[in-house]
C-alpha cells in the first residue's frame, strides 16, 4: 500500500487545523451573536411595553375613562410599537389585535404584561405585548437570525477554500526543499553532482550545507582512492619489476647469491615500503587535509626562518644561500608557508649544479606578496617546465642525485593553493630554474582552506622533488 506522501499530510494538517479552527469560531460566534439579539430584542420589548404603557395612561388620563374613541386612537398607536397587543379592564378585553382578521391560526406569544395606572397611580388595566411565532420574535428578526447564520456557514465555506489553497502553497513551500535533500542525499549515494538547496528555513538549509560538505569529503575521499591506486600502479611497477628480475636472476645463477646482492635486495624492498608509505600518506592527506589558519604573516620574517633551517645543509653541499628579504605583509598560514619555502629550497639544494649560488627574495608585487627561490644554472627543458609539478614526476637523473619520490613541489603548490595564493615557474631566463609564489596581501577567501583557531597541521609527506 503506497503511503501518503508529506506534501498531501502538510496540504490534510492545514485544512484540519483551519476548518477545526473556523467551525469552534463560528460556533463561539454564533453563540456570542444570538445571546446579543436575544439581548437586544428583550431590551426592545421592554422599550416597547414602557412606550405602549405610556400612549394607554395618556389616554386615559384625558377623560379618566375609555371611550371608544380614545380606544381607536390608541390602537392606531399601539400599532406603531410593532407588536400586537390585549388592552383589559375589569375582565373584558378592551382591545385585541391578536383576534383581527386574518391572524386567527397565528401562534402568538406574550411577551410583556404591564399595569395601566392613572394619575393617582391606580391600576386602571393591563396591557398585554404578544409577538408572533415561539420565541416572540417579529418575522425581522427571525429573518436577521436566518442571514446570521447563512452568513457563518458562507465564512466558513470561504474559509475551508482559502485553508486549501493556503496548504498547497504552504505545504509545497515546504515539502519543495525536503524534496530537494532527498534528491541531493541521492546524489551522494550516486556520487554525482549535488545540488544546492537555496530555499526553505534555515534548518533546512543549514542541512543542505552539512550535506554539501560531505559531499565534497565523500568526493575527495573519492578522488583520493582513485589516486592511489594510480599511483601504487604508477610508481610501485619498476621497482617490483626490478626486484623480480632480480630475484629470477639469482634463482638462474646468473647473479650470484651473496651478501652483497642480499644487501641489494634488502635495500630497494626498503626504498619500495617507504615509498608506499609516503603514497599512504599523502592520499590521507588528501582525503582528509588537515585545517589552514588565516592570520596576517611577515613573508621576509618566514624566509628568514627557513635560511636558517637550510643553512648548514646548503653549507655541506658547498652552495651558497642568499637571502633578499623586503619586507612584505602575506595573509596565509605561517607554518604552511614555511613548508612551501622549505620544500623550494631543498628542490634547489638537490638539483641546482655545484657551485650554482640560490636566492630566495621577498617583497611585494601590487595585492600579492610574493617569494622567489632563484639559481642561475639549473635550467629545465620544455617537458620538464610542464610536468614539474605533477605527483612522482622526477626529471632526468634524479634517481641517482636524490631519494625523493617526486611530490615535494606537488605538496607546495597544493599549500599555497590552499591559502588563495599560487606557485609558478617563471619562464623569463631558459637557462636558470625560478620558483614563484604569491600569496594574499590582504584577507581573502581560500579555495579549500578552512579557518581554524587552532594550530594548523603540516602535511605528512615530505621529500621534494622534482
Amino acid at each position: 500500500m503506497r503511503r501518503v506522501g508529506l506534501h498531501a499530510r502538510l496540504v490534510a494538517a492545514f485544512v484540519a487545523v483551519v476548518a477545526l479552527t473556523t467551525v469552534v469560531a463560528s460556533l463561539v460566534t454564533s453563540y456570542g451573536l444570538h445571546r446579543s439579539l436575544d439581548d437586544y430584542l428583550e431590551r426592545r420589548t421592554q422599550d416597547a411595553g414602557r412606550s405602549a404603557v405610556t400612549l394607554a395612561e395618556d389616554s386615559y388620563a384625558a377623560t379618566s375613562r375609555w371611550t371608544p374613541e380614545q380606544l381607536d386612537l390608541l390602537a392606531h398607536e399601539l400599532v406603531l410599537t410593532g407588536y400586537d397587543f390585549r388592552l383589559v379592564a375589569r375582565g373584558r378585553a378592551l382591545l385585541d389585535t391578536t383576534k383581527l382578521e386574518g391572524d386567527a391560526g397565528a401562534d402568538f406569544r406574550k411577551v410583556a404584561r404591564l399595569p395601566v395606572r392613572d394619575r393617582a397611580g391606580v391600576q386602571v388595566a393591563t396591557l398585554e405585548l404578544y409577538a408572533l411565532g415561539p420565541r416572540g420574535d417579529l418575522p425581522a428578526d427571525d429573518e436577521l437570525r436566518g442571514q446570521l447564520d447563512r452568513a457563518h456557514l458562507i465564512a466558513a465555506i470561504v474559509a475551508g477554500i482559502v485553508a486549501i489553497a493556503a496548504g498547497l502553497v504552504v505545504a509545497g513551500r515546504l515539502s519543495r526543499p525536503l524534496r530537494g535533500l532527498a534528491a541531493a542525499a541521492r546524489g551522494i549515494a550516486a556520487g554525482t553532482a549535488v545540488p544546492a538547496v537555496r530555499e526553505g528555513s534555515p534548518e533546512v538549509r543549514e542541512l543542505s550545507h552539512s550535506l554539501q560538505g560531505l559531499a565534497d569529503d565523500l568526493d575527495r575521499q573519492r578522488r583520493a582512492r582513485r589516486q592511489l591506486a594510480q599511483d601504487l600502479s604508477h610508481e610501485l611497477r619498476t621497482p617490483l619489476m626490478l626486484l623480480q628480475s632480480r630475484i629470477e636472476a639469482m634463482q638462474d645463477g646468473i647473479v650470484a647469491f651473496d651478501a652483497a646482492n642480499l644487501s641489494t635486495l634488502h635495500t630497494e624492498s626498503l626504498r619500495l615500503s617507504g615509498l608506499i608509505g609516503q603514497i599512504e600518506r599523502l592520499a590521507e592527506a588528501e582525503a582528509h587535509p588537515p585545517p589552514l589558519r588565516r592570520e596576517e604573516i611577515r613573508l621576509d620574517e618566514v624566509a628568514h626562518e627557513a635560511r636558517g633551517a637550510l643553512a648548514a645543509a646548503f653549507e655541506a653541499g658547498g652552495r651558497a644561500l642568499a637571502v633578499e628579504a623586503e619586507p612584505a605583509l602575506a595573509w596565509g598560514d605561517r607554518e604552511a608557508v614555511l613548508q612551501i619555502l622549505l620544500n623550494l629550497l631543498t628542490n634547489a639544494l638537490k638539483y641546482a649544479p655545484d657551485g650554482t649560488p640560490v636566492t630566495l627574495s621577498t617583497g611585494a608585487e601590487g595585492d600579492w606578496a610574493v617569494a622567489r627561490v632563484y639559481d642561475a644554472g639549473s635550467g629545465m627543458s620544455e617537458v620538464e617546465r610542464r610536468r614539474v609539478f605533477e605527483r612522482f614526476y622526477r626529471g632526468p637523473g634524479a634517481a641517482e642525485r636524490s631519494g625523493g619520490a617526486g611530490l615535494g613541489l606537488t605538496i607546495a603548490r597544493e599549500l599555497a593553493e590552499r591559502q588563495g595564493g599560487r606557485l609558478d615557474l617563471e619562464r623569463a631566463d631558459p637557462r636558470a630554474t625560478s620558483f614563484v609564489l604569491r600569496l594574499p596581501g590582504r584577507p581573502s577567501p581560500a579555495r579549500g582552506a578552512e579557518a581554524s583557531p587552532g594550530r594548523p597541521g603540516r602535511s605528512p609527506v615530505a621529500g621534494p622533488g622534482r
